[in-house]
């Protein structure tokens, strides 16, 4: 069973068995002896070189796998056949660049909103947003990216659609709105993208919150 553990770029709190932290993205490394995350080459606390969290994995199935969305452009790289849903627990996230120069070689920059921080009047406070939608059914996990599409063939989360007969070619958008609001665009597809059960017009952007179902296709997730 995981546990809670910091980030060591952003300190949030992350789950023990991740690759990849939930909140900034950046690729975990961890000490083989001490089995705690670091950042740098070497571990702080007994001077072992760090590797990532993934190849202290192994091939097991029960542990969440977690995969960049992939930039416009780029091909998957047979992404497909090392993601396919029906693997347990499959986390997609976007990805930021690792600050460690030893880590260069991480996964791919997501989209970065350029957008300011915005203000509260004082005595309002902020609503939280929305930060993943997880499908429990297929096991997959979505991290939040502005401007990310979901595609079986295009976009920023073909691993985790490759084998989803139903989900067509280039599905959905997600994006934020002025008001720095979730939305999802439809993008015409065949099986439909559905909010809380009422199918999307295509083209038409429709704001969705914390504890909304939104339905691609025939896979439901759960807005967190």
């Amino acid at each position: 069973m995981s546990t809670l553990v910091n980030c060591p770029k952003c300190r949030v709190e992350i789950e023990s068995d991740s690759y990849y932290c939930d909140q900034c993205g950046v690729e975990l490394y961890i000490c083989p002896q001490c089995h705690v995350f670091g950042k740098g080459k070497r571990c702080t606390q007994c001077g072992q070189p760090l590797v990532s969290a993934k190849a202290t994995a192994g091939d097991s199935s029960s542990k969440d796998r977690s995969v960049a969305p992939i930039p416009a452009g780029q091909p998957a790289s047979g992404g497909a056949a090392n993601f396919a849903p029906s693997s347990a627990n499959q986390v997609v996230s976007p990805v930021c660049p690792s600050t460690s120069s030893e880590n260069s070689s991480a996964s791919p920059v997501s989209p970065v909103s350029s957008e300011p921080e915005k203000t509260m009047r004082p005595g309002v406070s902020a609503v939280p947003l929305p930060v993943r939608l997880v499908c429990s059914a297929a096991g997959i996990r979505l991290g939040l990216g502005n401007g990310v599409v979901i595609g079986r063939r295009k976009g920023d989360y073909v691993s985790a659609f490759a084998s989803q007969g139903y989900v067509s070619g280039t599905h959905a958008r997600l994006q934020k709105n002025v008001s720095g609001q979730w939305e999802i665009v439809d993008l015409d597809s065949t099986n439909g993208t559905f909010v809380n059960g009422n199918r999307l017009s295509p083209n038409v952007p429709v704001m969705f919150n914390i504890g909304d179902v939104i339905r691609i296709a025939n896979l439901d997730f759960k807005v967190e």
